[in-house]
């Protein structure tokens, strides 16, 4: 019932490679599935699949470093993509990438990555300043025109997304002042703030996919509570990672940003309504089940259908945002 092209058939590591199972692999193959060996530790007998697989995945944690670099050598005759499972901070990131890993998993993605001394880059610098001006709670409808058609990027984008089907507007989007009218001053800065964090070089794309998952995962969870501050809720989402993007504590990077008291409480300490919805997200990103406050969500009439329904809608929405930046770059 599955299109090929977008599944990829795991092998366990207790799977014994005999050959009915050999064959069923060959056959998933041949059908256009992609064929990853999972926990992978060299042993010849795996030499079978290897022919034929197309990832495959290492746990780096269980492996020191002379037997990671064996593995790696043993493969290298096989035209097989290699995974790092476990990564959990960037400096395992780093070796990994050094030793020819091309995919990776692990938590190292939500983590800032250390940096020596307190100075920004000056393109962090540029991109800082243009969040702390999106965000001014002050900003007039003029101002905020302004500061977008002062970038030609960013106008360029913000006009692309505006006319995208997102908006689903009849008449094209032909300036900045059309936009504030037809999608809202709100909506504009959101936008806006999550295209200047998207031009990161330095940051891989998925974290800004993380980030605007959470984003709209806490907007759909306020809609369906009947909470009156859904645009709050989608800013602390969409800020949730922002240590990340810049290298630097949260506390840090929030002096900067003119932020309401209650959004830096649910960044920095997860109080408040905003606060343990954004430590729920955050404990189904992991798979922390026992950490999820369900009598909480109950109270905020949120029931598991409903939440669910909640990551998946935020889910589909982000990945078709991220089709739209990329394209853009």
């Amino acid at each position: 019932p599955f299109d090929a092209r977008y599944v990829t058939i795991e092998v366990l590591e207790d799977v014994e490679p005999n050959e009915e199972i050999i064959s069923g692999i060959k056959t998933m193959s041949q059908k256009g599935f992609t064929i990853a060996l999972d926990d992978f530790e060299y042993d010849d007998k795996w030499i079978p699949i290897l022919e034929i697989a197309d990832i495959v995945k290492i746990d780096v944690l269980t492996l020191k470093d002379a037997e990671l670099e064996s593995t790696i050598e043993k493969l290298k005759p096989y035209n097989v993509k290699l995974l790092a499972e476990k990564v959990e901070d960037h400096d395992v990131f780093d070796k990994c990438k050094a030793l020819g890993f091309e995919l990776f998993q692990g938590f190292f993605l939500s983590k800032p990555q250390n940096v020596h001394g307190d100075v920004l880059p000056s393109n962090k610098v540029v991109v800082m300043r243009l969040l702390s001006e999106l965000q001014n709670p002050n900003v007039t409808t003029e101002s905020l025109e302004q500061i977008i058609s002062n970038d030609i990027s960013l106008t360029t984008k913000m006009l692309r997304i505006c006319n995208s089907a997102q908006f689903a507007v009849v008449k094209k989007i032909d300036s900045i002042k059309r936009a504030v009218v037809l999608i809202g001053l709100q909506a504009l800065k959101q936008w806006s703030s999550i295209i200047a964090l998207s031009r990161m070089a330095d940051k891989p794309s998925e974290l800004i996919n993380q980030a605007l998952l959470r984003a709209k995962m806490m907007e759909k969870l306020a809609e369906v509570s009947n909470a009156d501050n859904k645009e709050m809720h989608f800013t602390v989402g969409m800020f949730s990672l922002i240590d990340s993007f810049f290298d630097q504590p949260k506390e840090t990077v929030l002096k900067n940003l003119p932020f309401d008291d209650s959004i830096n409480a649910a960044l920095l300490s997860y109080e408040g309504n905003m606060g343990i919805l954004l430590k729920t997200i955050v404990a189904l990103e992991q798979a922390d089940w026992n950490s999820i406050d369900w009598p909480f969500l109950q109270s905020l009439d949120i029931n598991e259908e409903q939440f669910e329904k909640a990551y998946i809608d935020a889910l589909v929405w982000s990945t078709e945002i991220m089709k739209s930046l990329l394209d853009q770059k």
